[in-house]
């Protein structure tokens, strides 16, 4: 689409939405490490089901894993194997099916979860444990010696059982002996090559440039090893972190729909996806169009349901109430012919439909669009009668109004000619 340019200015359009062009700048560019490629390692049915009071049965576990199967999630955390009976059958029913994705077991660093797991039909490990040294001398009881060498015990079995694993030391954000933390993947990685190493800023606590300087630590000691992040949203800062993971280096990231998990939650799997395409600029292989439709699954099933402004999937994210928004709107469609000029991204990408609502807020702008998609003309006068009207039954209802209601009043008022 050509834009006529204004004042040396042009709109930026990726995936048909008019996005920032300072994400793309030079300069921007020339301060990220950004991989060719980015995995999506959901965690909705492992990490999400921890939340309190989230429960995926067999079968629901089976039916969430093909949904994330048919949107090109490529690596699937199912659950663990070593802690329940309902994970066991719902890796085994699912390893007789033809998944895309690597269907992924979490298992602590005991040989019975790695061999478990195995037996099971999972395709993959995340293979874990606290690297925090006092939950290694307090929790697990062990010294540095035991510690390390359980580590490559368990990750020994898992490859000559032909597994795909990934190390992540968790709660690795709280330790401040960075040397401890590059000794214990070092360990790991003279013993094991592993395919794949992962950090976790387990309880949210990373500010995004802390993200930054631990990645780029981590591809400085482990250049040729993938690394995953795999971020908490104490702070609500998931989203923001994970994407600078991936900015600043890590190949891979761990999320979970609707921001389900431990306390509040993992990075969202839809906002990360979104913000991978649409602010990295960056394909991630995923069928974006489905990110609303297994949201909508998923809030169902876990009976967690999503605020309606909640960032790519709440309901109401592309209703647009305020007059100056939609005055805005439709003269940037007249000028340009581009329809979503005053929207992050065209909503059509996921799916999705914008709407114009009538409310408190409403605009000659709206009564006049309203109007015109009826087929109706009217005076001005009869146009702030009508808008007159709405904001008063906005303010009653403290909600928008519903079309049928629009209509009554917009019959209501013209039928006074």
């Amino acid at each position: 689409m050509d834009f006529e340019p204004v004042e040396g200015c042009q709109p930026f359009i990726l995936n048909d939405s008019w996005v920032s062009p300072l994400n793309f700048h030079p300069e921007v560019r020339s301060k990220m490490n950004l991989p060719s490629r980015v995995l999506i390692h959901d965690v909705t049915l492992r990490d999400g089901e921890q939340m309190a009071g989230v429960v995926f049965t067999e079968d629901e576990k089976v039916a969430i894993a093909l949904e994330l199967d048919k949107l090109g999630i490529p690596m699937i955390e199912i659950g663990t194997p070593a802690v329940s009976d309902e994970d066991q059958r719902a890796f085994k029913r699912l390893a007789k099916m033809k998944l895309r994705a690597k269907k992924i077991a979490l298992a602590r660093i005991m040989e019975e979860d790695v061999k478990l797991a195995a037996e099971c039909g999972a395709d993959g490990l995340f293979y874990e444990t606290s690297i925090n040294p006092y939950f290694v001398k307090y929790v697990l009881g062990l010294d540095f010696k035991e510690f390390i060498q359980r580590i490559i015990r368990g990750a020994k079995i898992a490859k000559e059982l032909g597994l795909f694993v990934e190390f992540c030391g968790w709660d690795t954000f709280r330790i401040n002996n960075l040397e401890w933390i590059k000794t214990v993947y070092t360990e790991l990685l003279r013993s094991v090559e592993v395919d794949q190493i992962g950090i976790s800023d387990t309880f949210g606590q990373a500010h995004p440039l802390t993200v930054n300087f631990l990645v780029r630590k981590m591809k400085e000691w482990f250049p040729s090893v993938p690394l995953a992040v795999h971020v908490h949203n104490d702070y609500g800062l998931a989203t923001a972190t994970a994407l600078m993971a991936i900015a600043s280096g890590a190949e891979a990231v761990e999320t979970s729909f609707n921001s389900l998990g431990e306390r509040t939650g993992n990075a969202s799997t839809e906002e990360v996806v979104m913000g991978i395409e649409m602010i990295l600029g960056i394909k991630t292989g995923i069928d974006c169009s489905g990110l609303y439709r297994v949201s909508k699954l998923i809030q169902e099933i876990s009976k967690v349901h999503v605020a309606p402004n909640k960032p790519v999937v709440g309901d109401r994210i592309f209703h647009s109430e305020s007059g100056i928004v939609i005055d805005a709107n439709e003269k940037l469609r007249k000028a340009t012919g581009f329809d979503y000029c005053m929207f992050p991204y065209n909503p059509k990408f996921t799916n999705r439909e914008a709407k114009y609502v009538a409310g408190k807020k409403s605009g000659r702008a709206y009564v006049r669009y309203f109007l015109h998609t009826q087929g109706l003309t009217a005076t001005e006068a009869q146009v702030d009668e009508i808008l007159i009207r709405i904001k008063k039954q906005g303010i009653v209802l403290k909600n928008f109004l519903p079309d049928e209601e629009v209509k009554r009043i917009v019959e209501s008022v013209l039928g006074k000619r």
